[in-house]
């Protein structure tokens, strides 16, 4: 009896397992912070992050490599300062930069018509982290 019990909890557990999304998750929140990256910041910083895009070619001031801002922290993402900085948080050091205010203008080529009101969701914008995270030498 004891056997095919721990046959059942062991075939129940391992179909349970099978069922959950707990690996995906992590994937799901980066393919969509590359769609994000791709929509809204590859035009300047190119289409892996290395500030090679195509707009980046007429600016005064070349786009940063996104991909080695671990590398010049210290080994450590700077999360909150790439949030701050994006969202306008931050005083910029050229104020004539051409890096948008993205609390201002809003996710446009993701929402082209309008959605989400044109504002940067939440969810959006912690995908976008998560993408760049990933995205480090």
């Amino acid at each position: 009896m004891l056997p095919r019990r721990f046959l059942n909890i062991s075939l129940c557990t391992i179909l349970l397992a099978a069922c959950s999304n707990t690996a995906p998750e992590g994937a799901k929140s980066q393919n969509r912070g590359k769609y994000v990256y791709t929509k809204e910041c590859s035009k300047c910083h190119g289409p892996n992050g290395e500030g090679s895009g195509s707009a980046a070619l007429g600016m005064s001031v070349s786009a940063p490599d996104l991909t080695g801002l671990q590398q010049r922290n210290d080994g450590y993402f700077p999360r909150e300062f790439v949030r701050r900085f994006v969202m306008g948080r931050l005083e910029k050091d050229d104020p004539d930069s051409s890096m948008p205010d993205f609390s201002a203008i809003g996710l446009s080529h993701v929402y082209p018509i309008g959605g989400a009101d044109g504002e940067v969701l939440e969810t959006d914008f912690e995908e976008l982290l998560d993408y760049l995270e990933a995205i480090q030498n």
